[in-house]
Order: C-alpha cells, then structure tokens, then sequence
C-alpha cells in the first residue's frame, strides 16, 4: 500500500512538472514529456462494466451519457473504439493523459521507437518510461474524439483513459457506484 501511495504522490509532482510540455505541436513528440498514473497496479478486473448510451434532456438539447458500474476492486473500466479497435481502459480521472499499455499501443498501430521512451515518472520500484503519442480517434459514448494526447508506458498493467480524453467529453460524475460521463 505504501508503494501505491508513493507512487501516486511521485506521479503527481511529475505531472505537475511536465504539464506544459503537453501544449507542444504533435510533431514534437520528441520534445514533450506527458505523464499517467494509476492508483491501483492490480490487473485487469474479468468483470465487464456496464455501459449505457442514453439520451439525456437538457435546456439546450440533449446529450449522450454513459454510465459505469463499479467493479468489485472499486474501479470503473470503459471498453472504447480507438480507430475500430476495441480498447479496455481504466478511467483515471487523476491521470493527465491517456496512458497505452505497449500492447494496446501495438494493436492500435502506434509503435514508438526506442529512443522515444524517456523517464517520465519516478515510483518506488524506479524510473517509468513513456513515450508520448497521439491516437487518431477515441469514440466513446457516441463522441468522436480526434488527435488524442497520449503516453504509451512501459510495464503499464492496463491502459488508463485520462484526462486529455476525459476533459473533452464533458462532465464525469460519481453517483454511488456509478460513474457518469455526460457530454
């Protein structure tokens, strides 16, 4: 438990310190840094999340929601489209960036070269290496999301889906153990 606390609290000061790299042109990737964190290193929940496509009434109209039923370990995991390939992700809504396992990377075409991976986050156990990248396209919920901002992590358990995605959705929610993404 005392490592999971460090290296969330080692991710969070990376985060803060390279959060301006992340407003670099997409073809700087060279020059950028990007960080992603993960409160729980467990693998992957088996229990599939409940995703509802619903449409919800506003003032202005009406908008897509989607809800996410907490999984025994108390996460919430999203199936998404990234470009006809579906990917499961963990929702982080601490981590700042979408973060890649390299298979997830591999499957979705986006292979960094070696010498793309740079130290981006320190944990107890050392130095995370990521390479940063961008996904062509995110659906999630009925949203194309085009040109993602994304990390592919080395040794990564499972693919987070942070805010460089989230953000752009609209508003995510905790309703008792249910996570509500409404854009």
């Amino acid at each position: 438990m005392n490592r999971i606390i460090a290296f969330a609290f080692a991710v969070l000061l990376v985060t803060v310190m390279l959060a301006p790299a992340l407003k670099q042109p997409a073809g700087a990737a060279s020059a950028r840094a990007a960080s992603a964190k993960s409160a729980h290193a467990s693998p992957w929940s088996k229990q599939a999340p409940t995703t509802e496509a619903a449409h919800a009434d506003a003032v202005s109209g009406s908008s897509e929601v989607v809800e996410i039923e907490r999984d025994a370990q108390g996460q919430f995991h999203l199936d998404v489209d990234a470009g006809g390939e579906s990917v499961r992700f963990l929702v982080d809504t601490g981590a700042d960036v979408v973060a890649l396992t390299e298979d997830d990377a591999d499957r979705l075409g986006i292979r960094p070269s070696a010498s793309d991976f740079r130290p981006i986050l320190q944990t107890a156990s050392g130095t995370g290496m990521g390479a940063p990248v961008q996904i062509e396209r995110l659906t999630i919920g009925g949203h194309d999301l085009d040109g993602v901002e994304a990390v592919v992590v080395q040794d990564l358990p499972v693919s987070l889906l942070g805010q460089s995605a989230l953000r752009r959705l609209g508003s995510v929610t905790l309703r008792g153990d249910r996570l509500v993404i409404t854009g």
